[in-house]
C-alpha cells in the first residue's frame, strides 16, 4: 500500500474499486451474482495495492474462534454419496481459507451424537459461528444452536421457520422448475414428467410448483412419478416407470429432482427395455454424474459450490467483524440450464 507501511484491507480495494467490501469479496472468488466488469475492476485494484486478505489480526484483537463449524446432515452416507454437499463444502472452505478462517466439520451417525459433537465444538473449541449445509423441518439439531445465544448461524436452503430472520443461501427453486420444465415444453414435448423422491421435502416441493406453474400456462395435465432411493423398491420403482411410459405417445419428457434421480431413471429404461432416446430427460445440480451419465445428462446448475461461499461470507459478517459487511442476511443464487445430450431432439 501507499506509503509501504501498512498492507492492503478489502476495504482499500474495495473504495479503489468503487464496490463496497461485500461486492470485492465476491468479485475476488468469482461469484455469478457480480458482473464480469465488476470483477475486473476489483482484480485491477488487487493487483494495484498487492493484496492479500489476513483477518488472524483481528481475530486475535476480537478474542474470538477463527473457526466456522460446518454442520452435516446426521449420517455421513448421506453425504458421501452425493457431489452436492462436495462441492458446497469446496465453496466455503474457498472463502474460508482466503479471511483466515478455519473450518471444523460437525457430523455424527445419529442426529443424538451430531449435537453431542457441536456441543463440543462450542464449550471447548469456543466456536461461535456455524453453517448448515441442509435445511431440514423440526430439525433438532438447529433448535439446539437455537439455544446458544451468542451463536450465529447460517443455513444452506430456504428456512422451514424463522425465514425473515435466518441468515440463508439460497436458489429460486420454484422459477428453477418452471425453467425446466419450460424448456423442455419449448422442444415440443407434449407431457413432461416431474420426477421425485419426497414432495415433503422444501427443495423438491418448491421445484415441483414450478413444473406446475409451467404446465398451466399450456394447459398440460401433469405427470408426478415418486420413486424410492431404497435399493430394495427397484421393482416397485420400475413399475411406476412403466405405467408412465405406456401412457405416452411420443417422446416424454423428464424433470428429474436431482441428478442422481435421473441416472435412476436412466437404469430403469435399461430395466423396462425402454430406448434412453425415448426421454428428454434433465436433472438438477449439473454434478460430475451429469457429464458421465450416457446419455450425457441435461441438468440445471445451481452453483453449490457459491452456495457454499456466499454462506461463509455470511457467517463471517459479524457485527464484530466489519472487514466483510455484507448488505443482506438472504442471498439468491441464481441457475443456468446446460444442455447436453439427453434432451437433443
Amino acid at each position: 500500500m501507499e506509503g509501504g507501511t501498512q498492507m492492503a484491507t478489502i476495504k482499500d480495494v474495495a473504495k479503489r474499486a468503487g464496490v463496497s467490501p461485500s461486492t470485492a469479496s465476491r468479485a475476488m472468488h468469482d461469484s455469478p451474482l457480480i458482473s464480469e466488469e465488476t470483477k475486473d475492476k476489483v482484480r485491477q485494484a488487487m493487483r494495484e495495492m498487492d493484496y492479500s486478505p489476513n483477518f488472524a489480526a483481528q481475530n486475535l484483537a476480537n478474542q474470538t474462534s477463527n473457526t466456522i463449524g460446518v454442520i452435516l446432515p446426521a449420517r455421513e452416507e448421506a453425504v458421501g454419496d452425493n457431489p452436492f454437499f462436495i462441492q458446497i463444502i469446496q465453496g466455503l472452505a474457498s472463502i474460508c481459507n482466503a479471511h483466515d478462517q478455519l473450518v471444523s466439520v460437525a457430523s455424527g451417525q445419529t442426529t443424538e451424537e451430531l449435537i453431542k459433537n457441536i456441543e463440543t465444538m462450542i464449550k471447548r473449541g469456543n466456536i461461535t459461528r456455524f453453517v448448515f449445509v441442509y435445511s431440514q423441518a423440526n430439525d433438532p439439531v438447529l433448535e439446539c444452536i437455537k439455544q446458544h445465544s451468542k451463536i450465529h448461524y447460517v443455513v444452506i436452503g430456504s428456512p422451514y421457520t424463522d425465514k425473515e430472520t435466518t441468515c440463508y443461501v439460497d436458489n429460486d427453486n420454484f422459477k428453477a422448475g418452471y425453467d425446466a420444465t419450460k424448456f423442455l415444453l419449448d422442444k415440443g414435448i407434449a407431457q413432461v414428467v416431474y420426477a421425485h423422491t419426497n414432495l415433503a421435502e422444501k427443495v423438491q416441493n418448491a421445484r415441483y410448483k414450478g413444473y406446475l406453474a409451467a404446465l398451466a400456462e399450456v394447459g398440460l395435465a401433469e405427470s408426478p412419478l415418486c420413486l424410492s432411493t431404497v435399493p430394495a423398491a427397484e421393482m416397485q420403482n420400475a413399475q411406476a416407470f412403466s405405467k408412465i411410459m405406456a401412457k405416452s405417445s411420443g417422446k416424454v419428457g423428464v424433470v428429474a429432482c436431482d441428478d442422481i434421480l435421473a441416472l435412476e431413471i436412466q437404469h430403469l429404461c435399461d430395466i423396462c427395455e425402454v430406448e434412453r432416446s425415448e426421454l428428454a430427460l434433465l436433472g438438477f445440480n449439473n454434478s460430475l454424474l451429469a457429464k458421465t451419465a450416457r446419455p450425457a445428462l441435461t441438468s440445471v446448475e445451481i452453483f453449490p459450490r457459491f452456495l457454499g461461499s456466499e454462506a461463509a461470507a455470511l457467517a463471517i459478517s459479524t457485527k464484530e467483524n466489519d472487514n466483510l459487511k455484507l448488505e443482506t442476511d438472504h442471498v439468491v443464487v441464481p441457475h443456468k440450464i446446460v444442455e447436453r445430450a439427453s434432451t437433443k431432439i
